[in-house]
């Protein structure tokens, strides 16, 4: 049996489209698609006909009254449904994501059929789906929060799960489980929306990019405590540093070789990285890759950014040492900025000798 999945997140902060600019796909495969949007109510109708089903549902359960015309009753509640979200958006754009697949499925008793869909109950794992699409969705959100100099954050809408059965027609399978910040978005241009397109493709082809977009995730998980967000874009940030560090290693200390006697020189180096293999601060990672991914910046904006990870790394090991501090004053916007910026470098670098899979001529990054 084929299943749809589709979920939405207004982008809070970051980009906006035009006035006239209704859609943007931005990425789109078999297995899935990406857009940005004014309008979602269409691209959403299949999940809000769910919601509205559940939503019905549990309120015949709790007045224990049944509703004599079921199907018109949906079509009510999916209009209070899109009202709802309508009013969360504003002037949001929204990112959609339409997946789809293969799944085996249950059809269990009772079913109810109408003239335009089935209702079943718990007959497929609707986590299962949303983790088989979670690292495409990861690496979107990244995608498109890089793509502003203060990364967006993402508050999610709506998300649901359908099936169609061989002769095409919808199925819903019901589940019942128990279960205000300033931002500044400036509109996406055309040349931004090929950026988003490119970046999705390099961090899918990046193997060691899924933890990161994993705790970035959590971080522009709008809505999220200050605390929580801190902590996952730091632990994001420490990823980058220590994975680059060991592809960029060899690059930083390479110059030393080029001088006389290159094969004692070389000799030397094999020795001073094996003693210091495991003796290496995170802040000395931090060095070596920032003087290999930004050879060409001016001296002043790499230490700026040397101090910055360090007063970061400072505040979190202070935190974990259980000394105080004021959540509200947590500086989640500067992390975000400097993961960013470190994030790109590593993985749009055009050096072919640093990353393969590079893109031939770098984006700007501030």
């Amino acid at each position: 049996m084929r299943y749809f999945y589709k979920a939405a997140w207004s982008v809070v902060g970051g980009i906006n489209l035009t006035k006239d600019a209704q859609l943007i796909e931005l990425y789109k495969s078999e297995r899935c698609r990406f857009v940005l949007t004014r309008a979602p109510d269409s691209l959403l109708a299949e999940i809000d006909r769910a919601s509205a089903i559940a939503r019905l549902m549990l309120k015949s359960f709790f007045v224990r009254q049944a509703m004599a015309d079921f199907p018109a009753a949906v079509e009510a509640e999916i209009e209070e449904i899109k009202a709802e979200r309508t009013k969360k958006v504003g002037e949001q754009v929204v990112l959609v994501v339409e997946a789809n697949g293969k799944i085996d499925a249950a059809i269990k008793d009772p079913v109810r059929e109408y003239e335009g869909f089935i209702i079943t109950f718990d007959a497929v794992d609707k986590q299962a789906v949303r983790r088989d699409h979670r690292s495409e969705i990861e690496a979107m959100k990244l995608a498109v929060a890089f793509e502003s100099a203060a990364p967006s954050q993402f508050a999610l809408l709506s998300d649901g799960t359908y099936l169609t059965n061989e002769a095409g027609k919808l199925i819903y399978s019901i589940s019942f489980s128990g279960s205000a910040v300033p931002s500044v978005s400036s509109s996406l241009s055309a040349e931004g929306t090929e950026r988003i397109s490119v970046r999705y493709g390099l961090l899918k082809r990046a193997n060691d990019m899924e933890s990161v977009q994993r705790l970035f995730s959590e971080m522009a998980d709008f809505g999220v405590d200050r605390l929580k967000a801190f902590l996952s874009g730091w632990a994001a940030l420490e990823i980058v540093i220590a994975k680059s560090f060991k592809a960029y290693e060899q690059a930083f200390l390479s110059p030393l070789t080029n001088a006389g006697q290159p094969t004692l020189r070389e000799r030397f180096l094999d020795r001073l990285k094996g003693v210091m293999k495991d003796k290496y601060r995170l802040t000395d990672k931090f060095v070596a890759v920032a003087a290999v991914l930004f050879p060409d910046v001016p001296d002043n904006e790499v230490e700026e950014d040397f101090e910055k990870f360090s007063q970061l790394k400072k505040l979190r090991d202070s935190i974990l040492h259980g000394e105080d501090f004021l959540e509200k004053d947590l500086p989640v916007h500067e992390l975000a900025a400097l993961l960013r910026k470190y994030v790109l470098a590593h993985v749009e670098t055009p050096n072919p000798a640093l990353n393969a899979d590079a893109a031939t001529s770098r984006a700007p990054v501030s």
